[in-house]
């Protein structure tokens, strides 16, 4: 289970998405069309590894372009999800970590 806490969303938000313009250059970003709900959901139907200090990550093919990954400033399907060890959300974006 994911848990979407006000911080990981906004930091979501912030900085991996075209609603803000983002704090830093390099940062992978969702489609403005993509339901983030939904890729949320569709991570927590994915076992996690470990991520280190206390975290956990999930990465998954969405099936669909979902953004644009920054290492490659290619469109990509692969969604990173991490979180806290208790499900806490940290952060998502699309590509690789």
């Amino acid at each position: 289970m994911i848990n979407i806490t006000k911080r990981g969303w906004q930091h979501i938000l912030k900085h991996h998405t075209g609603s803000q313009p983002p704090k830093r250059a390099k940062k992978s970003t969702f489609n403005d069309t993509e339901n983030l709900v939904q890729l949320l959901n569709e991570a927590a139907m994915h076992p996690p590894s470990g991520g280190g200090k206390n975290k956990l990550v999930r990465t998954f093919d969405a099936g669909h372009e979902v953004g644009i990954d920054y290492r490659t400033d290619k469109a990509t399907s692969i969604v990173t999800v991490i979180t806290r060890a208790n499900g806490d959300l940290i952060t998502m974006f699309p590509g690789r970590r």
